[in-house]
């Protein structure tokens, strides 16, 4: 009698979207996460933000057009039916997406603080992909095209880099000239270190940065200065503290994609 061949487990998802509208680049991104793999449970959420909420309570607010960078003025009734728009896209988009690629898939929506949401999301996810807030992709001009295509991955140390770097290397179709590494400094002194990490991947990365500190500053100004379209790093440290995923979430105008945890069988 042969034995039971252990379920596999899930790999669980969460995409979060925001009052903003859908991000395109995240979209473009997921098929990527998804791959070809079934068992796969993705979440959907649609956040709606606190400030943001509270904003619908003034007779008035102004919106700010992202392409145009001009202001118009709404009611509160209008402020309430764009949210609810907006809410329907990311739904929308989400649901063929999830369909395109085969997998499970839910969708909600979520009032609160974004950091305490962000963080209960992350909790309960193998990887969490979020958006920058609406005040940061507002304000940021575009990246050239050919900085467009280049993922970073910020690794910390050796355990949590190769899932980082594991992720990474998914979300760039394993074309590692697109992958900026952004090492953290005791692991850019190591060259021994480095040659043992970079065995988890097909190839050598396109760039790889040794950051001048080990605080959440450094690896901001480093993201921005690559001007890439995502950035990859694994949810630990001062990443998972309130202040690391607002700094996150507010000074990049990338999406983040944040791997708490990646089976070594896919790769």
């Amino acid at each position: 009698m042969q034995a039971k061949v252990p379920e596999k487990t899930a790999r669980r998802i969460a995409v979060i979207v925001g009052s903003g509208g859908t991000s395109r680049r995240l979209l473009d991104l997921l098929p990527m996460l998804l791959g070809r793999d079934r068992a796969v449970e993705m979440q959907g959420i649609f956040l709606e933000e606190a400030e943001i909420l509270n904003a619908a309570e003034l007779p008035f607010v102004q919106e700010l057009c992202r392409v145009t960078f001009s202001l118009r003025e709404f009611n509160r009734d209008q402020f309430e039916r764009a949210l609810a728009l907006r809410m329907r896209s990311a739904q929308r988009a989400l649901s063929v997406l999830a369909r395109r690629a085969g997998v499970v898939h839910s969708f909600r929506n979520v009032r609160g603080s974004a950091t305490q949401l962000l963080l209960e999301a992350a909790a309960s996810a193998d990887i969490m992909v979020f958006e920058p807030s609406r005040r940061m992709s507002a304000s940021t001009g575009q990246v050239s095209s050919r900085a467009a295509r280049r993922i970073a991955v910020a690794v910390a140390d050796t355990d949590s880099g190769r899932m980082a770097l594991r992720a990474a290397m998914h979300l760039a179709e394993r074309r590692m000239e697109r992958v900026t590494v952004l090492l953290a400094p005791e692991l850019g002194r190591n060259p021994a270190a480095q040659s043992a990490l970079f065995k988890v991947l097909p190839g050598p990365p396109g760039r790889v940065v040794t950051l001048p500190g080990a605080g959440m500053d450094d690896l901001v100004a480093a993201v921005r200065a690559a001007g890439v379209k995502l950035l990859v790093i694994a949810a630990t440290g001062d990443v998972m503290a309130p202040a690391g995923l607002q700094r996150l979430r507010e000074r990049l105008s990338c999406p983040v994609c944040l791997v708490r945890q990646w089976d070594e069988a896919l790769g």
